[in-house]
Order: structure tokens, then C-alpha cells, then sequence
């Protein structure tokens, strides 16, 4: 925790995720510590123990990984799919979650230097807002487009005849701007709350949920609107970033599993293959992401010291592991293939391009 003495405000960590913070008037200390959910020990944010040493070379090995691979992989991905291929279906949404990957996987290098620089945000306040609203934008729409593709893939396989008739690439492309478009609210929340304040020389990136300041550094103010309004987008972004589109794609793989296995259709699982290994390492990266921000938000609303400080000393780890998704796609594309060890005898682009030919 740090004090603004210009504005008379203390610094809070608040949020999983390494680089977030919370402002509070300065007047109120001694009410601040009398609610341990608002104010964690400063080590759970930077711990000197050598244990957490670790897990921050550790986070910066797998930020390093996610950055070579996803840029690299997923430029491949949108050259071949996008220069290479028939325009179909699967491709118009393999290259749209290969633009969102590979652009969340650019802004990768920030989240590496804030764990090299322990928590210090060097880059100005108008990067810190462009870069939440970043991986806002292209979080949502991954996420999306994996349950509009899960629906395709869905409709296809019950529905052939229909899906033959009426599946073209326009309307993929319309679909895939819907979800664009659907995840723009999710970038606009982080333009506005996603906020800077320096304290002895280090500069925070945090989130601001008293916007427009409508507190005046009252802190009785404060906890009746900024507290429900981080209530508010933890439970928004749970239930549209993971629990909704879980649903989604649960019940559109249950039907497609119970109607291959019926007839037999050995063409149709190669192909379902790929699309179920995407859905399976997204769920995987980001669960313990979500399950952590969700124990972050018991915590808080329990007053549970331990498992606050517990979640903001592994969000680090989890942040990290969930930014991992965005270059396992490419890899995905190759080796969920029956034949991948022949397709690793041509070049890379050439093993992608027929990994992704849409053999329905």
C-alpha cells in the first residue's frame, strides 16, 4: 500500500492480475485497516521470499514463450489461411482468432516488464489504458468466436443438408464482426477506468472505479460506489467472458460428440478434432484465471485475509498461464492431425494450410 501526497490518496493492489490497484482517500487510513479485504499486506503484492522470486522468472519465461510463438505462429496462421486458402467457412474463423491472438500476444512485452520491473508501470497513462483495453478487446473476442465457431461446428454436424444450403463465408465474416463488435463494450470499461498514479518514484497502472470522482476523497462515499462497481465488472466478466460461452460450447460438443459417435462419421472427427483441442487449451489456460479472480471476489466480500493474499500472490502465475492460450492455437492446428508427423516433412505453412482445410 502507498501514499499519493499530492492527491492524499493511499494505493491499494486490487485485481488478480499484477497491475492493478485501487485509489483511496488518505483520510480514512484507520478505517481502511480495520477492513482486511481492502487493505492486503504489501506483501501480497511484491513478497521479497525467494519462492516468489521464482514464480516471477517463471512468469517471465512463459511471457517470452507466449510472445515468440503466438506472434510468430499466429502471422503464419492469418498468411496462410487468409493468402493460401479457399475462402471458406473455417477459415474466415481461424483467421479472426489468429488476429485476436496474435494482437493480445504483442502487448505480451508490457506484462513481461511489469514483472521485471516489479510492478512498475514506465509506459505513461495513455498505454496503460490502451493496453487493458487491448487484451480486453481481444480476450472477448477470442472467447466469442471459439463459441460462434463451437456453434458452426454444431449446426454442421446435425443440420447438413441446411448447413450445405446456407453456410457461406459472408455470413461467417458477419458473424465474426458481431463478436468483434460484441466485445467493444469490454474495451471502452478499460479506456475509462484504467488509470496511472506514481508514489516514490514508481508508477502504477491501476483501475479506477471512481471515474469521474464522485466520492471527493469521502471514503464512506467511496466503498457505496466504487466497491459495487468492481463487484459489478468481476461478476460481468465472469459470467461473459467464461461461465456464458462455457455453456455455449458444453452443449454444442455434447450434441456433436452423442451424433458422430452414432454414424460413424470418421471424416468429420479429424476435423473436430482441431476445433475441440482450441476449445479444450482455451478453457484450460483460462479457468484458473477466472477461478482465481472469483476466489478474489469471495475473499473480499468475506473478509478472508489468507485467501486474498493467497490470490494475489499466485495472479501472477495464473495471469501468465492464461496469456499462454494465444499462441497454443497455431501448434494446435498441426498436431491434433492424424497424419501430423508427415506434415512435419513440408514446410510450416504447408502443414497448417492442410491442418486447417475444411474437410466437411
Amino acid at each position: 500500500m502507498a501514499w499519493n501526497g499530492s492527491s492524499q490518496e493511499i494505493l491499494v493492489p486490487w485485481g488478480l492480475e499484477t497491475q492493478t490497484y485501487m485509489v483511496l482517500p488518505m483520510e480514512n487510513m484507520t478505517i481502511l485497516l480495520q477492513d482486511s479485504s481492502l487493505a492486503p499486506s504489501d506483501t501480497a503484492v511484491d513478497s521479497p521470499h525467494p519462492g516468489w522470486a521464482a514464480l516471477d522468472i517463471l512468469c517471465i519465461i512463459i511471457y517470452g514463450v507466449t510472445f515468440f510463438m503466438g506472434t510468430v505462429g499466429n502471422a503464419l496462421v492469418i498468411w496462410v489461411a487468409g493468402f493460401r486458402m479457399p475462402h471458406t467457412v473455417n477459415t474466415v474463423w481461424f483467421i479472426n482468432l489468429a488476429i485476436a491472438d496474435f494482437v493480445f500476444c504483442l502487448s505480451v512485452p508490457l506484462n513481461m516488464t511489469l514483472v521485471i520491473l516489479h510492478r512498475h508501470w514506465p509506459f505513461g497513462r495513455t498505454l496503460c489504458k490502451l493496453h487493458g483495453a487491448i487484451n480486453n478487446l481481444n480476450l472477448f473476442a477470442s472467447v466469442f468466436l471459439v463459441s460462434l465457431l463451437s456453434v458452426d461446428r454444431c449446426v454442421t454436424v446435425l443440420w447438413p443438408l441446411w448447413a450445405k444450403k446456407h453456410r457461406r463465408p459472408h455470413l461467417a465474416a458477419l458473424g465474426a464482426m458481431g463478436a468483434w463488435i460484441m466485445a467493444l463494450p469490454f474495451c471502452g470499461i478499460s479506456l475509462m477506468i484504467k488509470d496511472t498514479i506514481t508514489y516514490q518514484g514508481v508508477t502504477y497502472c491501476y483501475n479506477n472505479y471512481d471515474v469521474w470522482n464522485e466520492t471527493h476523497g469521502n471514503y464512506e462515499l467511496w466503498q457505496k460506489i466504487a466497491i459495487p462497481r468492481y463487484y459489478a465488472l468481476i461478476i460481468i466478466h465472469l459470467v461473459c467472458g467464461f461461465v456464458g460461452p462455457m455453456v455455449v460450447i458444453v452443449v454444442c460438443y455434447g450434441l456433436i460428440s452423442v451424433k458422430l459417435w452414432q454414424n460413424q462419421l470418421a471424416s468429420s472427427r479429424r476435423s473436430f478434432r482441431v476445433l475441440m483441442a482450441v476449445v479444450v487449451a482455451f478453457f484450460l489456460c483460462w479457468l484458473p484465471f477466472h477461478v482465481f479472480q472469483w476466489a478474489e471476489f469471495i475473499s473480499s466480500l468475506k473478509n478472508h485475509q489468507v485467501l486474498y493474499t493467497t490470490v494475489q500472490q499466485l495472479g501472477a502465475i495464473v495471469t501468465s498461464l492464461a496469456f499462454l492460450n494465444s499462441c497454443l492455437n497455431p501448434v494446435l492446428y498441426v498436431f491434433t492431425r492424424y497424419d501430423f508427423r508427415e506434415q512435419l516433412l513440408y514446410s510450416l505453412p504447408t502443414a497448417m494450410k492442410r491442418a486447417l482445410t475444411d474437410k466437411s
